[in-house]
């Protein structure tokens, strides 16, 4: 592996690329879980094609090599060894390399609300055909629950940035735009806005907070405070 890293730190920049990680749980040196920092990377790319070697065979294979330049401690530097057949022989095609890995995160989100909000893995099923069909329609559950979460957790982010109007503005506009009138409706027999003529979709605000109700979520002067 050391001579692998050699041979690809001496090839040449074919550009650069910026990567923004997100926030994950992990675990530190003493097993204990604490919360990695979202961060935006800077990468150098750079290409090659390496010989695998076997007993009784070899084979040539493109590789990626994406390196973080701004990371605050070398052992905290990113690097990205990626193996692919597609062709690398622009920055643009090695980015798309790049863009497909990058997307893993997107895929672990789609499995936890798949699995964990959906409750794919609750079902207690003993045919494999009717656990099938139970999980494959979950699955649309999942991918629904990831779409409101990140439209709903956008106020967040935007606030982070100090675009505090563009996050109150998508608070306070109507959830219609996001929910269709079923949701919203079903959720209003559970939290029902008051002095609201329940003929209108309330606001995205009420629609997020009943909604984080309605999946466990229990509201206290802490978290009101922090939010």
């Amino acid at each position: 592996m050391n001579a692998l890293f050699e041979y690809l730190n001496e090839q040449p920049e074919l550009g650069s690329y910026t990567a923004n990680i997100p926030q994950k749980c992990i675990k530190n040196s003493k097993g204990k879980r604490v919360n990695r920092v979202a961060i935006t990377a800077q990468l150098t790319v750079k290409v090659a094609q390496i010989t695998l070697k076997a007993k009784t065979a070899a084979g040539s294979i493109n590789v990626v090599y994406a390196e973080e330049t701004n990371a605050t401690g070398k052992s905290d530097a990113l690097r990205w060894v990626l193996l692919t057949s597609e062709p690398i022989d622009t920055l643009e095609q090695a980015l798309h390399i790049i863009d497909i890995y990058a997307a893993r995160w997107r895929i672990e989100d789609f499995h936890k609300a798949w699995k964990t909000g959906a409750g794919a893995e609750r079902q207690r099923m003993t045919e494999p055909k009717n656990l099938e069909r139970a999980v494959s329609i979950l699955a649309f559950i999942g991918i629904r629950l990831l779409q409101l979460r990140e439209v709903m957790t956008l106020p967040l982010y935007l606030r982070k940035k100090g675009l505090i109007d563009e996050a109150v503005g998508i608070e306070n506009q109507r959830c219609d735009t996001v929910f269709e009138q079923d949701e919203w409706k079903i959720l209003q027999q559970h939290y029902k806005v008051r002095g609201h003529d329940g003929k209108t979709a309330p606001d995205m605000k009420w629609a997020y907070k009943s909604l984080a109700k309605l999946g466990g979520f229990t509201v206290s002067e802490r978290n009101v405070s922090r939010r």
